[in-house]
C-alpha cells in the first residue's frame, strides 16, 4: 500500500472499522503517512496514543502490522492478513474498551498535553471520550 499525504486528506475516522477493530482503518492510514513520501502532517502515532493501545489490546505488534502495511499490495491483502491474527472475542472487547477510552485514565499532565494536541477541548471541555474529541476536532476540516 502506497504512502498517504495527511496534510491533503484526514485519515478515516475513529470508528471506521477494518477487520471488525474500530480505529484500525484510521491507524493504518497514519502508518502509510509515516512511509516515504508520506506526510504525517498534524497527525501522531505515538507509544503512548490509541493505535498502540488498540494493537496492544489485540495482541498485534505495531512494528509487525506497520511492516505489514508497507509490503500489502492493497488494503483486502492487508485485512485478510489482520482477520487470520485476530481473536473476535479480542476485538469485540477491544471495541468496548476503544469506545469508552477517555480522559479520565490520564494524570492532569497527560490532560494537559491532549488540550494542546486537540485544541477543541478548550472550547469544548465537555468533550473526554477520545473518539468524540478526535470527531470534534476534525469536524471543521471535513466539511470543507
Amino acid at each position: 500500500m502506497g504512502p498517504l499525504d495527511l496534510e491533503k486528506q484526514m485519515p478515516r475516522g475513529p470508528r471506521e472499522q477494518l477487520a471488525g477493530l474500530y480505529f484500525m482503518a484510521r491507524t493504518v492510514d497514519k502508518l502509510r503517512a509515516e512511509q516515504p513520501g508520506g506526510k504525517l502532517g498534524l497527525y501522531l502515532n505515538r507509544a503512548d496514543g490509541v493505535s498502540a493501545y488498540m494493537c496492544k489490546r489485540v495482541g498485534l505488534d505495531m512494528e509487525e502490522l506497520r511492516a505489514k502495511v508497507a509490503a500489502a499490495g492493497d488494503e483486502a491483502e492487508l485485512e485478510a492478513w489482520l482477520r487470520d491474527r485476530l481473536d473476535p472475542a479480542a476485538v469485540a472487547e477491544t471495541n468496548a474498551k476503544l469506545e469508552a477510552l477517555g480522559t479520565h485514565r490520564l494524570t492532569p499532565e497527560s490532560v494537559e498535553t491532549v488540550k494542546q494536541i486537540h485544541p477543541i477541548m478548550h472550547e469544548r471541555p465537555e468533550l473526554t471520550i477520545f473518539f468524540d474529541i478526535f470527531d470534534a476536532d476534525e469536524a471543521p476540516r471535513r466539511r470543507r
